[in-house]
């Protein structure tokens, strides 16, 4: 599992902020305090995880990583791996590269503690490991016990040297990761990990719009795909798991199925059916957002293998009241199998999560921090929640237009 995640200078988030992650963890603040962009922070390391460097940087060049071209800072990520054969951690400092909008690696460091070499259980933070204000030491290793299997590598100028033990050493250019280059090796299940994470971003546009067959079974973070993994789901094992997980989260719909028209793939989903025996079937373009969102969040958290870590914002949203505590319970479940990281700014889901499960998010003195919720202060979060739900359910004023009455 992904145990910690570490999070400097990226986007609106300021120096050194860690999570550590349980089965449930949420991210909860009012809009604007950066939750997204925490969010948005380890599914980076997601997508860099499967060699998306250069992809995963371009798509967010004015966006998260604009500090990088702002000011001398350097945005560094980083995560923490626990498995039962052992754990290890992965962290990534990144510098602007010579051209505009180019990012190149300043820095990477990587090791892996093999569980049977340790005399005893070592769980390190990332900040135990590192320090924000320097370049990674290269001493870092020994501050921990055990003998760890890993790299750590510096770029100079253009190419970098990775010292990697058990092979021989290799080039990389600063362009690139070598992690997601390692396909054998001691970090292998660090890096298996990491590509089993999928922080969700599901847009009810994307899902109920038809869509083009794909070849992948596994639910994309953006749901483009959706159609694709509901037309196959006949023939996996999860089906079962799947719809009553899609009748706990709904109320009514206990099924779906794809067809094909013109090339594209349309989905319905079906809720129940009427006195006379008929089935009612609904186009996902008929759908509210709140059950096309629910739909394709049940489908990431029914898939064989699971995944390592889930992610997604606002489950909550257009979800009735009413509903909310069968949703939570769905969630509490799910998360015995895989972490399940969440965003709210809802005070009625907040009511429902346990205190230990909670990271209170706010903006101070511009950059976004976060720090575990002490019962203390669930009243005080509570009421800045109910403060921006006031302000966004307030109607906007209307303006004065000369002459009226």
């Amino acid at each position: 599992m992904i145990t910690h995640v570490y999070a400097s200078n990226y986007g609106a988030i300021g120096a050194g902020l860690e999570l550590t992650l349980g089965g449930l963890t949420a991210l909860v603040g009012p809009p604007g305090s950066g939750k997204g962009c925490l969010l948005d922070a380890v599914r980076f390391l997601a997508e860099c995880a499967s060699g998306a460097l250069e992809q995963a940087a371009a798509s967010r060049r004015g966006g998260a990583l604009q500090r990088l071209r702002g000011d001398a800072t350097l945005t560094t990520l980083g995560v923490a791996v626990s498995r039962t054969e052992g754990h290890g951690f992965w962290l990534v400092q990144l510098a602007p590269g010579d051209r505009e909008g180019e990012t190149r690696v300043k820095s990477e460091t990587a090791a892996w503690w093999q569980r049977s070499a340790l005399t005893r259980l070592v769980k390190p933070g990332l900040r135990d490991v590192f320090d924000p204000g320097s370049d990674p030491p290269e001493v870092s290793f020994d501050r921990l016990k055990g003998s760890p299997k890993g790299f750590s590598r510096k770029d100079k100028g253009r190419s970098g040297m990775l010292a990697y033990r058990g092979v021989a050493p290799i080039a990389v250019s600063g362009a690139r990761l070598v992690l997601p280059l390692l396909s054998d090796g001691p970090l292998t299940p660090m890096l298996d990990e990491l590509r089993r994470a999928v922080l969700y971003s599901l847009a009810p546009r994307t899902l109920r719009a038809p869509q083009k067959l794909s070849a992948s079974r596994r639910l994309r973070a953006g749901g483009d795909n959706f159609g694709s993994v509901l037309r196959a789901l006949e023939r996996e094992r999860w089906k079962a798991d799947f719809l009553a997980g899609l009748a706990q989260v709904t109320g009514d719909v206990d099924d779906a199925r794809v067809s094909s028209s013109g090339g594209l793939l349309v989905t319905e989903l079906r809720h129940g059916v009427d006195g006379e025996g008929r089935e009612r079937w609904r186009a996902a373009a008929d759908e509210p957002d709140a059950t096309l969102r629910l739909a394709a969040m049940v489908t990431a958290l029914s898939q064989e293998p699971p995944l390592v870590l889930a992610g997604f914002e606002h489950p909550e949203a257009g979800v009735e009241r009413g509903a909310l505590p069968a949703l939570f319970e769905y969630l509490r479940a799910a998360s015995a199998q895989r972490h399940i990281l969440l965003t709210t700014e809802s005070p009625a889901l907040l009511d429902l999560l346990p205190s230990e499960a909670v990271y209170a998010v706010e903006r101070r003195d511009g950059a976004t921090i976060a720090a575990p919720l002490d019962g203390s202060q669930r009243g005080a979060l509570r009421e800045r929640l109910l403060a921006s739900e006031g302000e966004r359910a307030r109607p906007s004023r209307p303006e004065l237009v000369p002459g009226a009455s």
